[in-house]
C-alpha cells in the first residue's frame, strides 16, 4: 500500500535527439562504386577522431544519444521525461481534444489531482492543465460517458472511497468533478459495457472494502448507486468475454495474503455470479485480458509482486484457466500491460517496476509463450504503465507514470516499418537508348513521418548483379537519377531504406541497351565498318543494325540509302554527327 507523502521531489524534463543507424555499406567493386556523400577524409584520420570523441566524451552523454538496443529486444529511443506533479500512479492515453494525436491523462497521487498533457502531433507533449479529483487518485481511465463523442475521464480516489467523472467539454477540457460512491480503498478501475445497452458502466476494485463495486451507467454520464460483489482484498479488475458469450466477465486480482484471482460471469444483463477462484500466484497486483496464443479466447495475465514474476494463465476457451506459467521479473511490480510492440502481430508484455527506475517487456514467442524479460529505464517507481502510437508511425510506444521522479516517461519505439512496395519507371525493359540515361522509379512509402528514405540505384551488365561488376549510386534522395553510360545492355533495379534499417527493393530488374547512332555494327565505334554493314543491311539482306535506329543516321524515320550518304559526309568530309536532333 502507498502511503501519500507530501514533500519534495526533484525532477526534471529530459530532451533527447534520436539516434539513426549508420546504413550498412553495400558490396560493390571500388573502381564502379559512386557515393554521392563520399567525402576525402582518409580512414587513419577518421579512427583517430573517433577515440578522441570518446576519449573526451562523458559516458552519459554517449548513452543519452543511443537507442536502447539489445539483439532481444524492441529497439527504443531514450526515454524523455515531462515533469508534471505529485507522485503519478496511472496514465492513460487517448485523443482527448479530437485532433488525431493521442494525450495523456495522469493521476498525480499527491496532489489530488488529474494533470492533461496535450500532444504536440509528434509524441511529444505539454502540459494543458491540472483538474481537481478526489483524495489520494489512483486509476484515471478515458472514455465516452455520456455518448457525446469525445473523451471524460473516470478517476478512482483511494482515501475517499469514490470514482470522480469530469466530463469533456469537446475540446480537451473538463468540467468539474461529480463522485460516486464505491467502497474502501478503491484502487483499480474498469471499464465495459456491462449490461449491453451500449453505454460505458463502471467497475472499482476496493482493496479494503472486500468487494467489487458495479456503477452501471444512466446513458449520459451519471451513474446508479453501486452493487457490491464481495470478495475479500480484491486490488485489481480487468473487463473482458472470458467465457465466450459475448457479454463481459470480471477478472479480479486479490492482494496480499490471498494469493489468488477470482473470475465473475456475467449473466448477459450486468448481473454477476458467485466468484471462481484459482490460485497459484503470490501477491498479485494488476491483470490484463489479451489472446495471446491466437486462439480466439482471451487469457490472462498478471503482475505479482511477492514472488517477482508475471504470471500467464492460458484459457481453455471456456472461461477456465490452466495452470499458471511464470517468468521471471524484477522487482515488486505495478501494472502490466499487453500489445505488440514488436510489429509481429502478436501481443508482448510490459510490466512497470513499482520500486525501481525501470520497466521490464517480455516478447512473444507467437504462441503465448514468452522469451526473458528486458529491461528498459524510466523514471523512479513507475506504476503505471500504457502502450499506444504517440507519433504517429504505425507502431505502439510505451509511457510510465513514476511516483518516485514525479514525471511521466515516453520510450518512442524505433522497430523499423516495412516500406511500400514501388515500381521502376523508365527506362523500360529492353528500351534502347542514346546517352544521356535517365532514371526513374515510384517512390517507396515509409509509414514512420520521421524517417527519409533513400534509394540506391543498383547497374549492372548481368542479371546475378554480381558485387564485383555493380555499379552503385547511394543515398539519393530523389526518384530519379541522371547519367552516361558505356554502350552495351545494362541492368537496373533500386532498393529503397530508412534510417532505422527497413528495406524493400524494387518489383522489377529491367534491361536497357544503350546505343551510338551511326554504329550499326556495335562495336561502339562510327566508321567505314558502319557504312558497309549499312550497306549489306539495305541492299544485300544483310543483319539489322541493333537497335534498328541506330541506322537512321539523318533522322528521317527511315533507314534507307539516304542514310549511307550521311554516315559517309560525317566520316570523310566533316558531315553533321549521325542524328544529333533525334531523341
Amino acid at each position: 500500500m502507498l502511503f501519500k507523502c507530501k514533500g519534495h521531489c526533484e525532477s526534471a524534463k529530459g530532451e533527447t535527439k534520436q539516434s539513426v543507424h549508420p546504413k550498412t555499406a553495400l558490396p560493390s567493386n571500388s573502381l564502379f562504386h559512386k557515393n554521392l556523400n563520399r567525402g576525402s577524409i582518409t580512414p587513419s584520420f577518421l579512427i583517430i577522431f573517433t577515440f578522441l570523441i570518446l576519449l573526451l566524451t562523458p559516458l552519459g552523454s554517449i548513452y543519452s544519444q543511443t537507442s536502447q538496443l539489445n539483439p532481444d529486444t524492441i529497439p527504443f529511443a531514450p526515454v524523455v521525461n515531462y515533469s508534471v506533479g505529485g507522485c503519478h500512479t496511472t496514465v492513460f492515453c487517448a485523443d482527448l481534444d479530437s485532433d488525431s494525436s493521442l494525450d495523456l491523462a495522469v493521476t498525480n497521487f499527491n496532489n489530488d489531482s488529474v494533470s492533461i498533457l496535450k500532444n504536440n502531433g509528434d509524441g511529444t507533449f505539454y502540459l494543458v492543465s491540472n483538474y481537481q479529483a478526489g483524495d489520494g487518485p489512483w486509476t484515471v481511465l478515458c472514455v465516452d460517458l455520456d455518448g457525446d463523442g469525445d473523451l471524460d475521464l473516470a478517476v478512482s480516489n483511494i482515501y475517499s472511497g469514490n470514482v470522480s467523472i469530469l466530463k469533456n467539454n469537446g475540446d480537451g477540457t473538463f468540467q468539474a468533478k461529480v463522485d460516486y460512491g464505491t467502497g474502501a480503498y478503491p484502487y483499480r478501475l474498469a471499464r465495459g459495457d456491462l449490461d449491453g445497452d451500449g453505454d460505458g458502466d463502471l467497475v472499482a476494485a476496493n482493496d479494503l472494502g472486500d468487494r467489487v463495486s458495479i456503477l452501471k451507467n444512466n446513458g449520459d454520464g451519471t451513474f446508479q448507486n453501486k452493487v457490491d460483489y464481495v470478495i475479500g482484498l480484491p486490488n485489481s479488475v480487468f473487463c473482458a468475454d472470458l467465457d465466450g458469450d459475448l457479454d463481459l466477465d470480471l477478472a479480479v486480482t486479490r492482494s496480499h495474503l490471498s494469493n489468488s484471482f477470482a473470475i465473475f460471469r456475467n449473466d448477459g444483463d450486468g448481473n454477476f455470479g458467485a466468484a471462481e477462484t484459482y490460485g497459484g500466484i503470490y501477491e498479485p497486483v494488476d491483470v490484463f485480458c489479451a489472446d495471446l496464443d491466437q486462439d480466439g479466447d482471451l487469457d490472462l495475465v498478471m503482475a505479482s509482486a511477492g514472488a517477482n514474476k508475471v504470471s500467464v494463465f492460458v484459457n481453455n476457451g471456456d472461461g477456465t484457466f490452466q495452470s499458471a506459467v511464470d517468468y521471471n521479473v524484477r522487482d515488486p511490480q505495478g501494472f502490466v500491460f499487453c500489445a505488440d510492440l514488436d510489429g509481429d502481430s502478436y501481443p508482448d508484455i510490459a510490466v512497470a517496476h513499482s520500486w525501481s527506475k525501470d520497466v521490464s517487456i517480455l516478447k512473444n514467442n507467437g504462441d503465448g509463450t514468452f522469451g526473458s524479460a528486458v529491461n528498459y529505464s524510466t523514471g523512479d517507481w513507475p506504476y503505471g504503465v500504457f502502450c499506444a502510437d504517440l507519433d504517429g508511425d504505425k507502431d505502439l510506444d510505451l509511457v510510465t507514470s513514476n511516483c518516485g521522479s514525479n514525471n511521466v516517461s515516453i520510450l518512442m519505439n524505433l522497430t523499423p516499418h516495412p516500406l511500400g512496395a514501388f515500381l521502376l519507371l523508365t527506362p523500360t525493359a529492353e528500351d534502347s537508348l542514346k546517352n544521356i540515361i535517365h532514371f526513374n522509379w515510384q517512390a517507396s512509402i515509409d509509414p514512420d513521418p520521421r524517417d527519409t528514405v533513400r534509394y540506391d540505384l543498383y547497374l549492372n551488365r548481368s542479371m546475378a548483379f554480381a558485387p564485383e561488376s555493380t555499379i552503385v549510386y547511394d543515398g539519393l534522395l530523389d526518384t530519379s537519377y541522371t547519367d552516361s553510360l558505356d554502350l552495351k545492355t545494362w541492368y537496373w533495379k533500386v532498393k529503397a531504406y530508412d534510417k532505422w534499417g527497413a528495406t524493400r527493393w524494387s518489383n522489377q530488374t529491367w534491361s536497357f541497351y544503350v546505343y551510338l547512332c551511326g554504329d550499326g555494327n556495335g562495336d561502339a565505334q562510327v566508321n567505314m565498318r558502319d557504312v558497309l554493314y549499312l550497306v549489306k543491311y539495305i541492299f544485300a539482306g544483310g543483319p539489322a543494325p541493333k537497335p534498328l535506329a541506330t541506322g537512321d543516321v539523318n533522322c528521317d524515320g527511315q533507314v534507307n540509302f539516304k542514310d549511307v550518304l550521311y554516315l559517309i559526309r560525317y566520316i570523310f568530309t566533316g558531315g553533321s554527327k549521325p542524328c544529333q536532333s533525334c531523341p
